[in-house]
């Protein structure tokens, strides 16, 4: 871990993150000692999911401000150039730009799988490095590409630990056994959700749980009555959920306007993690499950103490930011750890800032934690296989851990769900 630079500091910084623009090369030796070393950011900043993009985005100015009051990177100052992506198309269009024409050497997204996907296209033929926090689909790391490494779970991973938790916990809450217990599964169709997806329904069918229903839309979709009449059909207990915000929303309010509430409903990430999830929702979302990374960790959990004030940095310069949040939102320290993690474990271990440098360094580089409080760990695929998912659940407007036991800040509440139906 190297230099902290003080919560003033950072606050100072970050009204000032340069953005700039120009020239320079890209996948090669990275310039001289006095040109500054370009890194890019894409996250959606406009569109369905422009609130998480932007607080990902603040997150890695964070990020880069730290580490440029710590001496920057191989002796260079980072300068960010940021891009707006609010889908695939624009992904791939705004990767293209940042590297020919701005000579970006590493791009920090992206928020969406589809997005990332995206993105990968375009650093694999140039050499770029693309250093994911947000895209949990497992054809990323699956599909061959080189300079991908994503420092959180992947999809079948996390979906499997959702389903887990259901059946070896949740079913003895409800007293259902779990061969008795019946699971219904839903989720967006792009490759983040059918990931998740897939995983869940493999980790339930091992279990021995009755998946009674799996219903997949697009994630466009206005009108759910269909899907949520089908599903209610089947009368599960338990609804394994995989959505973006705005499906998400359109999900619950649509499972209350038929009386169609599970007794538990159980979150897979993204939409149901959202700030907004609970905003919009209020009180009822008290109970609903979401598996996730771990978030807002207390801080006796990073046991060194460099990192435990990179951390407590880290939410104070973010929530000065955003003061009408309670805690930093998933997604943005997730940007966070990807980008500060490169820029100051990876890095420095790399012989060169060319290419190749940097994949060995960032594959041989071992952790045993990281600002997300696990480590890294990564595979010749590129995914870090020390991540992991947790159980969270929404309690009163904030997002609380319950699970595992050695990351806790809460105990379960509402199962079954108040709301559910009879």
């Amino acid at each position: 871990m190297k230099k902290i630079l003080p919560v003033l500091l950072v606050l100072v910084l970050l009204a000032t993150t340069i953005t700039g623009c120009g020239g320079g090369g890209n996948g090669g030796e990275g310039g001289t000692d006095s040109e500054p070393f370009k890194v890019g950011a894409i996250y959606p900043l406009s569109g369905a999911n422009a609130l998480l993009g932007n607080q990902c985005l603040t997150a890695v100015k964070i990020a880069v401000d730290m580490v440029n009051e710590a001496g920057g990177v191989h002796g260079r100052q980072v300068q960010l150039i940021e891009a707006d992506a609010p889908d695939p198309t624009a992904a791939t269009t705004e990767a293209g730009r940042l590297v020919d024409q701005q000579g970006v050497e590493i791009i920090f997204g992206s928020l969406a799988s589809g997005n990332a996907i995206a993105i990968a296209g375009v650093t694999e033929r140039t050499g770029v490095s693309l250093v994911e926090s947000g895209g949990v689909a497992d054809a990323l790391t699956d599909s061959g590409f080189k300079n991908v490494f994503r420092i959180l779970d992947k999809g079948s991973l996390r979906g499997a630990t959702g389903a887990n938790y259901v059946g070896t916990a949740i079913a003895d809450m409800l007293g259902i056994a779990p061969s008795d217990l019946r699971v219904a599964i839903i989720h967006e169709e792009s490759s983040y959700g059918t990931s998740v997806a897939d995983g869940a329904e493999a980790k339930a069918i091992e279990l021995g749980m009755n998946v009674v229903a799996r219903e997949h839309y697009a994630t466009t979709i206005t009108d759910m009555s269909a899907l949520v009449l089908k599903i209610n059909e089947a009368k599960p207990d338990v609804l394994l959920s995989v959505n973006y915000i705005n499906d998400a929303i359109l999900l619950v309010d649509t499972l209350k306007q038929y009386n169609a509430v599970p007794k538990v409903f159980m979150g897979l990430g993204a939409g149901t993690t959202d700030p907004n999830f609970a905003a919009t929702i209020g009180a009822d979302s008290d109970g609903f499950f979401c598996t996730d990374m771990p978030t807002n960790l207390p801080l006796d959990v990073f046991k060194d103490e460099e990192m435990r004030a990179t951390v407590s940095a880290f939410r104070e310069a973010f929530l000065e930011q955003y003061p009408d949040l309670l805690n930093v939102s998933i997604a943005a320290e997730a940007a966070f750890a990807g980008a500060y993690t490169f820029m100051t474990e990876i890095l420095p271990n790399a012989e060169t800032l060319d290419p190749e440098s940097i994949r060995e360094a960032a594959l041989t580089t071992k952790l045993d934690m990281t600002t997300l409080g696990f480590g890294w760990d990564l595979g010749d695929d590129g995914q870090n296989y020390a991540a992991s998912a947790n159980i969270n659940q929404w309690q009163g407007g904030e997002v609380v851990t319950i699970y595992p036991e050695k990351l806790k800040n809460g105990d379960v509440i509402n199962v079954p769900l108040p709301i559910a139906s009879e």
